[in-house]
């Protein structure tokens, strides 16, 4: 029903990545209660008794949950859609939430525990690569919602060695993508990610990725976690799994609430973007980065009472500063030889459709544009 959805909404693929789980192996589901109920219904009168699967056990209704193996065929078309297997690996440290997603998984990869945060996640992101080297199968771990539960520090995410993807955006109206009197938003910790990655840490830079986190698929509401919300447009030469890893390795992607782009150019001197423009719509494109030069001194920020997580520290406004603006459907970038990085945000007018939180509007954002290093003699 899900998979259904997403491809009648013109999606091209979808990752399935629920909690510590992988849509293979036996699985029976008891129905109980209404909403599971309706649910149930819904799938019976949409695919019919010879494809459902149920059984009556001492007055109990359980229905088969069909594995990815079985269900794809129903909807993978060449060039028009694909279903990636994938997990969201669930783990915690003092009952601080990590989630890490996997993406084009073969096998179930438990949680691997750690001794702190940063220890959590570097866990789970090696048994990823360990998997992906064993198998010789391309997979892409993803840091997700990194302030859900107000888990995840700017500070942790720049070690994390191996992984080059984190949500600045996730759908779910408990993962607080805007920070709060606290906490940074995820942008502002993506710039100072980006800035320490790229100087000190040399790590390479980190990718954006908006998404979905859909737990509620009958109720549309800004309390419910829906599908829709968030999503990635690749610039990918095949609708294949391969083929999509490897462009999103490379940055070929954008992430999205809503404005689509005809085009993204980065580098080597500038970014450039295309706005592919609805009718009474309008837009704004912000350029931000850091300079050479910036101020990396920051201070600690005090959390709220009685919170075991750790906090962002504060830092200097000379990271991710605001580079140039402008308004229109055409925007670039310069670079003026001082850039550490740049990248670009769209904001348009048009209110978003089943905003999380009040008077959102539609955006994207690209990847940030790295200058290359000079070549030395």
């Amino acid at each position: 029903m899900i998979a259904e959805w997403y491809k009648q909404h013109g999606y091209h693929f979808l990752a399935f990545s629920d909690h510590n789980i992988l849509l293979q192996d036996e699985r029976w589901m008891v129905i109980t209660g209404q909403r599971a109920e309706q649910t149930f219904q819904k799938y019976l009168q949409r695919f019919g008794p010879r494809w459902v699967e149920q059984v009556t056990l001492q007055s109990t209704q359980v229905v088969r949950l069909k594995p990815l193996s079985e269900f794809r065929s129903l909807f993978e078309a060449p060039d028009r859609f694909l279903m990636i297997p994938s997990e969201e690996i669930s783990d915690q440290y003092k009952k601080i939430p990590i989630h890490i997603n996997a993406t084009n998984l073969r096998d179930l990869i438990p949680p691997q525990g750690g001794t702190n945060v940063l220890d959590v996640m570097q866990r789970n992101v090696n048994a990823v690569l360990a998997q992906r080297q064993k198998t010789g199968q391309p997979l892409l771990p993803h840091l997700n919602h990194p302030n859900f539960g107000w888990a995840i520090t700017a500070e942790d995410l720049m070690q994390l060695r191996g992984e080059n993807f984190f949500e600045v955006y996730n759908g779910h109206p408990s993962i607080h993508n805007d920070g709060d009197v606290h906490h940074a938003s995820t942008e502002r910790m993506w710039d100072i990610i980006l800035t320490f990655r790229l100087t000190s840490l040399k790590l390479g830079p980190m990718y954006a990725l908006a998404v979905d986190d859909s737990h509620h698929y009958h109720a549309l509401s800004r309390t419910n976690s829906n599908s829709g919300r968030g999503w990635i447009m690749v610039r990918a030469p095949r609708l294949e799994a391969a083929a999509i890893i490897t462009a999103m390795e490379a940055g070929d992607f954008y992430a999205c609430t809503g404005v689509r782009l005809k085009e993204v150019t980065r580098g080597p001197t500038q970014l450039s973007l295309v706005i592919d423009p609805e009718p009474g719509v309008t837009y704004i494109t912000k350029f931000f980065g850091t300079r050479k030069g910036y101020d990396p001194a920051s201070e600690p920020v005090e959390g709220p009472t009685n919170s075991v997580a750790a906090v962002t520290r504060h830092y200097s406004s000379e990271i991710g500063t605001l580079l140039g603006a402008g308004n229109g459907t055409l925007a670039s970038y310069v670079l003026q030889g001082d850039e550490i990085y740049v990248r670009a945000k769209v904001i348009s007018s048009k209110p978003k459709a089943n905003s999380v939180v009040p008077d959102e509007t539609e955006m994207a954002w690209t990847q940030p544009l790295v200058p290359p290093v000079p070549a030395t003699k």
